[in-house]
Order: structure tokens, then C-alpha cells, then sequence
């Protein structure tokens, strides 16, 4: 309640005060008064007065660069999170560690682009998906990489492999032949150019390291991989991996490394050219990659397993790989049912 005489509550006093951080002459010319009155009000009411001089608010060079051109912050977003009041003086850091400051169209860009690590691991990893279903372009300076999809698998798949790059966009687009479906694209810095051009072959540096290999894999199989899960006899049941494109030359390399593990992959002509489908002809030809051994089954699963991000297919593979031994009779139901979880993700409008 304010006290006759008052034009004021310790409450607003408080406001204005600590939370705003106005000066004493200023909350005085509010209401009508000196400063030296409002300093009396102050003590009356035991509202703790601010130090003299703020403390010395250190950022260092790295965690601005950091925050100011990898997350994409604003210097009053910087400022704030640091407890300083104005944002002048994160510009002054900017300019004092002599960090370039963003043109008006990045600073008007809300979407933050980190530039690659150059970690080569992950690099043969992204290189996999450009093989596979990603696509890659040069738009506005930055390197767009995208695809269309009816899963969420596929959305999170994207976002997983570039959650520390950039923030990937979604909308919903129709196509005459497939029906509605989602539009997913991120946009990267432009270290990321060497996804610009889809590779026709492995890159020789690849195929000779287990881990670069087996990353590459991972992330192609999560694209194009089909796991193929029937009865056979016996009350039993059988697993086979399935890599069908029309990229013989990848394919032919795939097959060659795994010939080296001491698998035994099966490559053919699937579909010719021109031969009719649901949703139009073959433009290419489509050859296939096919373990059909338990044991070839089983060791590719635990090479590239680690290194999968897509939801359904590592599902798949845990299923598999956790249900050996079982008869068919006990693994139908949990088949059945991890089939039905994946028809409920499939993206509606």
C-alpha cells in the first residue's frame, strides 16, 4: 500500500531502481523530484544501493567469436547473457579482438552456420549421405543440402548429421507423382563445398581406414538400405541386407571391401533401364549389394551400427541383432510391432 504523500510503492521504487538500473536523478525527474529525495526513499525503504562502479565483466576472444558468428547471437543477446548492460560494449570487444563484424544481410540472417570441423570421419560420413539421397547446392552463399521424404526418420536423420552446422528448414510440397511430401533442407558454411559435387567413386582415403569406411557405409546404407526380414523354415526366420542404387561404381568399391572382410556380397543387375514402376520408369539401371549369410548379416550390422542416425534402420538393426536365436513364432509379434511403430511416423500434413 503507498503511504500518503507518496507518489511512489517500494515495489515500483525497486523496479525502476534495481531491475531497470535508472540512475537516481532519473526516477526523480519521474516523478517530480531531486535525487536526493529518492535516496532517502531508498534507505527508508532498505533498498539495497548498486556499487559505484559495475564490476569488470571479462569475455573472452574465443567464447564471443563463438557465440557471435557460430551461434548466430546478436551483441544484445550477448551482452544480456553476460550480465552487461549495454551492448556497446560487446561491440567494442568485437572490434578491440579484432572480430570482423557481420554485413547487414548476415547480421539479418537468423540461421547460425558453423564452419566444418575437418574431422575425417565425420567428412566420410556426410560424404555417404551426399552419395545417397542428399542433394547439394550453392544457394546465397551458403550450401544447401536437402531432400523430400514422407519420414521422420529422414527429418531427423538431417538434423542429427548437422545439428552443430546449421538449423535445418522444413515445409510441405506436392509432387504429381508421389503426393504430398516434406521438403527438408539446411543451409551450411562454405567449408562445407566439397558436398557440392555428388561423388561417382569412393575417394581412395576412405576404403582404406576401417573407421572412414565404416562411417562412408553407415551413412549411404542409412540413404539406401534395405532390411529384408522373412520366415524360413523350421519355425525360424532370416535377415538380409539389401543395397540397391544405380551407382555401379560405388557399389563395385562397397563390394570389394567387404569381399576383403571375408563376406561374401552378392552384386547383380536388379531392374533395367526403363523398366516400369509405381512411380514411372527407371531412368538408370539398378544393381544390388546382397549379404544373405547369418554371420555376414550380423558383422555388418556391428560395423555400422555405431555410426547410424537413422531411426528406422537402426530399429532394425538392434532387432535383429538382439533376437538371434529366437524362433519366428516369438519374433513375429515384436517385427509386427516395431513395423507398426514406423507406419505411425510417417508424416502427415
Amino acid at each position: 500500500m503507498m503511504k500518503k504523500g507518496l507518489k511512489f510503492t517500494k515495489e515500483q521504487l525497486e523496479e525502476l531502481y534495481q531491475t531497470r538500473g535508472m540512475s537516481l536523478g532519473q526516477i526523480g525527474n519521474e516523478f517530480g523530484c531531486n535525487g536526493t529525495n529518492i535516496l532517502y526513499w531508498l534507505r527508508k525503504f532498505g533498498i539495497e544501493r548498486r556499487p559505484a562502479y559495475p564490476k569488470k565483466i571479462d569475455v573472452p576472444k574465443d567464447i564471443l567469436n563463438e557465440l557471435y558468428w557460430n551461434k548466430g547471437m546478436k551483441p544484445r543477446e550477448i551482452a544480456k547473457q553476460f550480465g552487461i548492460k549495454n551492448e556497446r560494449t560487446i561491440r567494442k570487444k568485437l572490434e578491440k579482438y579484432g572480430i570482423r563484424r557481420k554485413t547487414v544481410s548476415e547480421a539479418l540472417t537468423i540461421k547460425f552456420k558453423a564452419p566444418f570441423t575437418g574431422n575425417l570421419a565425420e567428412r566420410a560420413y556426410l560424404l555417404g549421405l551426399r552419395t545417397g539421397d542428399f542433394h547439394a547446392k550453392w544457394a546465397r552463399k551458403s550450401v544447401r543440402i536437402q531432400t523430400t521424404t514422407t519420414h521422420q526418420a529422414q527429418v531427423d536423420l538431417l538434423a542429427r548429421s548437422f545439428k552443430k552446422y546449421g538449423e535445418m528448414r522444413k515445409y510441405l510440397s506436392k509432387n504429381k507423382a508421389r503426393g504430398k511430401e516434406w521438403f527438408i533442407y539446411v543451409d551450411l558454411h562454405p567449408s562445407f563445398s566439397f558436398l557440392l559435387n555428388k561423388p561417382e567413386k569412393i575417394p581412395s582415403w576412405i576404403p582404406s581406414n576401417d573407421k572412414y569406411f565404416y562411417n562412408f557405409l553407415a551413412a549411404y546404407t542409412d540413404c539406401e538400405l534395405n532390411w529384408n526380414i522373412t520366415k524360413s523354415h523350421k519355425n525360424l526366420w532370416r535377415a538380409s541386407f539389401r543395397l540397391s542404387t544405380g551407382d555401379m561404381n560405388i557399389l563395385e568399391q562397397i563390394n570389394a571391401r567387404l569381399t576383403t572382410e571375408g563376406l561374401y556380397p552378392l552384386l547383380s543387375l536388379k531392374t533395367k533401364k526403363g523398366t516400369q514402376s509405381g512411380f514411372g520408369k527407371y531412368t538408370v539401371d539398378m544393381y544390388e549389394i546382397v549379404l544373405n549369410r547369418k554371420e555376414d548379416v550380423y558383422f555388418i550390422i556391428n560395423r555400422i551400427l555405431p555410426f547410424s542416425k537413422h531411426s528406422e534402420k537402426i530399429r532394425q538393426m538392434k532387432l535383429i541383432f538382439e533376437s538371434e536365436g529366437k524362433s519366428w513364432e516369438v519374433f513375429e509379434p515384436m517385427l509386427k510391432k516395431l513395423r507398426q511403430e514406423i507406419k505411425k511416423e510417417i508424416l502427415k500434413d
